[in-house]
C-alpha cells in the first residue's frame, strides 16, 4: 500500500496473535490455518478519505474491513472517479492481490475512520501455495466475494440498460 503511512497507524504488529473474533472470515477458519494467518496479519487504522489502493496499480495486499466503511471507485470517462460499491465490516478488499496480473480494478478509499486487517500480497500468495489447509479455508471465502461483486455488477448493468432497446447481437 502506497502513500498511506502518514494517515495509517499500526494497530497490531505482525506476529501478534490478536483475536480474530471481530473478523468473521478469519474467525470461521479452523484453528491451525487461523493461527498461521495470524502470524502475517497487520491491523491498520485509517482516517476518513484515505485512498489505500489505486485502480490499475499492483495490489500490495489483501485486506478485510474490521471497522468502518470503504468505497470502491472506478474512473469513468468524462465523470472521473465514481463509487461503485461500499464495503462494510467483514468485506474483503484487494482480492486482486492473489489473481494475476495482481492489478487493482478499482481504487479503495476510506469513507470514515476505518480499521483493516491486512496481509501482504506476496506473503499471502506464498502461504496459499505452500499451505493447502490454509488455502482450502481462505480461498472459498475470497471466491464468494468475487461472485458477489460480479452479481452486483450484473445488477448495475441491468439498471444501466433498463428501458433501452439495444440488441447487441
Amino acid at each position: 500500500m502506497r502513500n498511506v503511512t502518514r494517515a495509517a497507524r499500526d494497530a497490531t504488529a505482525p506476529g501478534d496473535r490478536a483475536p480474530f473474533s471481530d473478523i468473521p472470515i478469519f474467525a470461521s477458519m479452523p484453528p491451525g490455518p487461523r493461527a498461521r494467518l495470524a502470524d502475517v496479519v497487520t491491523r491498520l487504522e485509517f482516517e476518513p478519505g484515505v485512498t489505500f489502493m489505486n485502480e490499475g496499480e499492483v495490489t500490495a495486499s489483501l485486506a478485510v474491513v474490521v471497522r468502518g466503511r470503504v468505497g470502491l471507485r472506478m474512473r469513468v470517462p468524462e465523470r472521473g472517479g465514481v463509487t461503485i460499491l461500499t464495503l462494510e465490516v467483514g468485506d474483503i478488499v484487494g482480492w486482486s492481490a492473489i489473481v494475476a496480473p495482481h492489478r487493482a480494478t478499482t481504487s479503495a478509499t476510506t469513507l470514515e475512520a476505518t480499521e483493516l486487517a491486512i496481509v501482504d500480497a506476496e506473503t499471502l500468495r506464498s502461504l496459499l501455495a505452500d499451505d493447502c489447509e490454509l488455502a482450502a479455508a481462505l480461498l472459498p471465502q475470497i471466491l464468494d466475494t468475487v461472485v458477489k461483486r460480479l452479481a452486483a455488477t450484473r445488477v448495475q448493468l441491468l439498471d444501466l440498460f433498463q428501458g433501452s432497446e439495444i440488441n447487441a447481437w
